[in-house]
């Protein structure tokens, strides 16, 4: 992300939670968060650290169901750093996690993409799931869009599934990659086989109530109780919504479909703001704080391929015991 860029996206959240205390009144926002217990805090932070390490198992598996094997501290590290990649339209900059791999222990970026992509498919299966359970609190429109997007994601999957989609490959918008293409989607049949699917659906559902966890311990903190099954279902539904505006992150659109679910369940405008700054603070934010610090850590501690010498490694590193 360019200086640029990321002025732009700071300002963003600034404004965002400017307008956010200012809609709940300054005075008693301000109230809120003064006295919103230190407890709390820590507990919604575990959860959504939890969230990380259920996905970093999934993505642990993942790599090994690809024989693609490099040291633990380091696919931590890798994977931790695309955390920082959260402020991207649909998280898309995770991409940056192959060409991490690429360039430091030699694995090919064909390779490792399929790992990204699943994780992607898996987590929008998990949230949609998880804010369908919310039924009734969801706009009337956004029901058939959910429904879409399940029903997309598991079209996508047959597709790679099926071993007649290798045809794809054939296309001639596609035909100069044909081998990089083919070699990509026999990996990402290995993923999206029955077995390894469910698994990496059940860890991020898992993953993900963990965070909509986190939303009713912050809730529950600031005396606006809301059940635990409304609460996972608005953190999902205003995840996707967030999403679905292809801003950084889902700046304004998380918080706004944020802000109005909780408003229609029921909570004062005072702690709903204060709710949604300290569940983004918690989520978004702790996410990209720890992104960058593994990043950093990465840089510090590993050095790209050909800066090592012609012994210290190679395409063939990413598949050694």
């Amino acid at each position: 992300m360019t200086n640029r860029r990321l002025l732009l996206f700071a300002a963003m959240g600034a404004a965002v939670i400017v307008g956010l205390a200012g809609f709940g009144d300054f005075k008693e926002t301000a109230r809120r968060l003064a006295d919103f217990p230190v407890s709390h805090l820590a507990a919604a932070l575990a959860l959504a650290t939890l969230n990380f390490a259920l996905r970093l198992v999934r993505w642990d598996w993942y790599l090994k169901a690809l024989e693609i094997r490099i040291p633990a501290s380091a696919s931590a590290l890798v994977f931790l750093s695309g955390l920082a990649m959260s402020v991207t339209p649909g998280k898309l900059g995770e991409a940056a996690k192959c060409l991490m791999l690429q360039e430091r222990w030699g694995i090919e970026f064909r390779r490792s993409l399929p790992v990204v992509l699943m994780e992607r498919l898996m987590d929008l299966a998990a949230v949609v799931l998880l804010a369908l359970t919310g039924v009734s609190l969801l706009p009337s429109w956004m029901l058939p869009v959910l429904g879409g997007l399940l029903l997309a994601t598991a079209l996508v999957l047959l597709v790679i599934v099926f071993k007649g989609g290798g045809k794809l490959t054939g296309l001639p918008v596609l035909r100069r990659w044909r081998e990089e293409l083919s070699e990509s989607q026999e990996a990402f049949r290995q993923l999206a086989l029955p077995a390894p699917a469910a698994a990496g659906l059940i860890l991020g559902l898992a993953a993900w109530f963990s965070e909509g966890a986190a939303m009713w311990v912050v809730l529950q903190g600031l005396d606006a109780p809301v059940d635990l099954h409304r609460a996972v279902s608005i953190y999902a539904a205003a995840t996707l919504i967030g999403a679905a505006t292809a801003l950084p992150g889902g700046i304004g659109g998380t918080e706004g479909s944020m802000l109005a679910l909780l408003l229609q369940s029921g909570v004062s405008r005072g702690a709903a703001s204060a709710s949604t700054l300290v569940v983004r603070l918690t989520t978004l934010w702790f996410a990209v704080a720890v992104g960058a610090v593994a990043w950093v850590l990465i840089i510090r501690t590993s050095r790209p391929l050909q800066s090592r010498g012609s012994g210290a490694g190679g395409p063939e590193a990413g598949t050694e015991t």
